[in-house]
């Protein structure tokens, strides 16, 4: 079981690849732990000899999770008068075929329900959407792929799961982001390659629109990235390209360069100091408006089951320009569980984070505090007053098993300027606790 509200200081803090056998990498912000607790182990059918056994040989995962999701917007600025609120139960359920000579295939289903005897009124507003959709429900044939592996080669077609800096599963709901794709990747020893092509993507960043479940990634000309990783026993670096398509009047096109690189420090058994930094440049594509470099630094010291971390970013960008996440949750190391740097559109941005968490047994308890700064634009198309918005992440998770886990999170968002950039239904202020038990099988 991974303890992942933990910052874990002994582990790698770069980008994630989510892919064919399983990570390269290990992105460390305050989201991505949060991404994946509980998060189900990658599974593969066994080998076969002959093609009836590519179903005898296969392999049935899944998971079943239940998650409240409420939030207290304790504003009068909000519009609504409705403080949002579900609880939901769903999850996933996945077939892998065998292998036959390295050819395979993979199918998921995912599904999330609302239980309306304790979720609020939709009719009212009080309906969280990000969870379960405005309809309440949402299932989708989330994975559908072909792929074909030997040795250290691997590529797939069709809906599949992908983690990159600029393009990820974000699975902090029940429902993930998954890409309608074509990716190869190739490794060996310490050394991973891998290319692709994004067409479509769907989950709870992409809207759960059970009309519409599939959006593009970037336009109709979609997405190409390619990337490169090496991580080593003392150091780890990864440098990735991206050509987001884009069209006049929405802010995505634009071609982005991203690069990070990580230094293990201190590698003794109870203590560990890990730095890293993060570079991101991206340029504008068809009046996107999408043109920024953003900069990050992190440091991470493990005293045994004790932890802290220090993060920095920095988004350099004019008045009249900003900056893209991506395709879910942003690859930055400040990332929070509901802010990020492009929450806040437009010019430079400053973002402070610290942390820290401590693990008994099987229990982990973490803290994070943020604090997400900007200059007022006066003029343009991003005119805006002064930002200034703390976030607090206060979590925990229980390992009760290895198929079982429980986590709770609270998320703190203090608006300075009462701006309402970070909130939900447009006020400055708001508390969002989210608990939930996930069994994997």
């Amino acid at each position: 079981m991974i303890k992942i509200i933990k910052l874990s200081l002994v582990a790698v803090l770069t980008t994630s690849v989510v892919f064919a056998d399983g990570n390269v990498g290990a992105k460390d912000t305050v989201r991505e732990k949060i991404t994946n607790v509980g998060s189900p182990e990658i599974i593969h059918g066994d080998e076969a000899s002959n093609f009836d056994e590519l179903f005898t040989k296969g392999k049935v995962s899944g998971q079943l999770e239940v998650m409240y999701s409420g939030f207290d917007e304790g504003s009068s600025n909000n519009p609504t008068g409705a403080d949002p609120y579900s609880t939901a139960i769903g999850g996933q359920l996945k077939f892998d075929t065998g292998h036959w000579n390295g050819f395979g295939a993979g199918v998921k289903f995912t599904t999330v329900h609302e239980i309306k005897p304790i979720s609020g009124d939709n009719d009212k507003g009080k309906r969280d959407v990000q969870t379960v959709s405005a309809d309440g429900a949402y299932t989708e044939l989330s994975q559908a792929y072909l792929e074909y592996i030997n040795k250290g080669f691997t590529i797939r077609g069709g809906r599949q799961l992908i983690d990159t800096p600029l393009a990820d599963s974000d699975d902090i709901r029940i429902v993930n982001n998954t890409f309608e794709a074509y990716t190869a990747m190739y490794k060996v020893d310490d050394i991973t390659l891998m290319a692709g092509y994004l067409d479509r993507w769907q989950g709870s960043d992409a809207g759960l629109d059970n009309d519409e479940a599939w959006i593009d990634t970037g336009a109709d000309d979609g997405t190409y990235f390619a990337g490169a990783d090496y991580s080593g026993k003392l150091f780890h670096l990864s440098v990735w390209y991206y050509d987001i398509a884009g069209e006049v009047g929405d802010q995505t096109g634009n071609k982005s360069v991203y690069i990070d690189a990580t230094l293990h420090a201190l590698k003794g058994d109870d203590l560990t100091l890990d730095i890293s930094t993060q570079y991101l440049n991206q340029r504008e594509e068809d009046s996107s408006d999408i043109e920024a470099d953003l900069y990050g630094v992190v440091f991470e010291v493990g005293i045994s089951d004790l932890s802290f971390m220090a993060a920095y970013n920095k988004r350099s960008a004019d008045n009249d320009k900003t900056s893209f996440a991506g395709f879910g949750g942003g690859t930055l190391f400040t990332n929070m569980d509901n802010m990020i740097t492009d929450t806040i559109i437009g010019g430079d941005v400053d973002v402070y984070v610290l942390g820290t968490s401590y693990e008994i047994g099987d229990v982990t308890m973490g803290y994070a505090y943020s604090r997400f700064k900007s200059d007022v634009i006066n003029t343009g198309i991003f005119a805006r007053t002064k930002e200034d918005i703390v976030e607090h992440n206060i979590g925990a998770e229980y390992a009760a098993s290895e198929n079982l886990t429980f986590f709770a999170i609270v998320t703190i968002d203090d608006d300075k300027e009462n701006t309402g950039s970070s909130a939900i239904n447009n006020s400055g202020d708001y508390t969002h606790v989210r608990i939930s038990a996930s069994y994997n099988f």
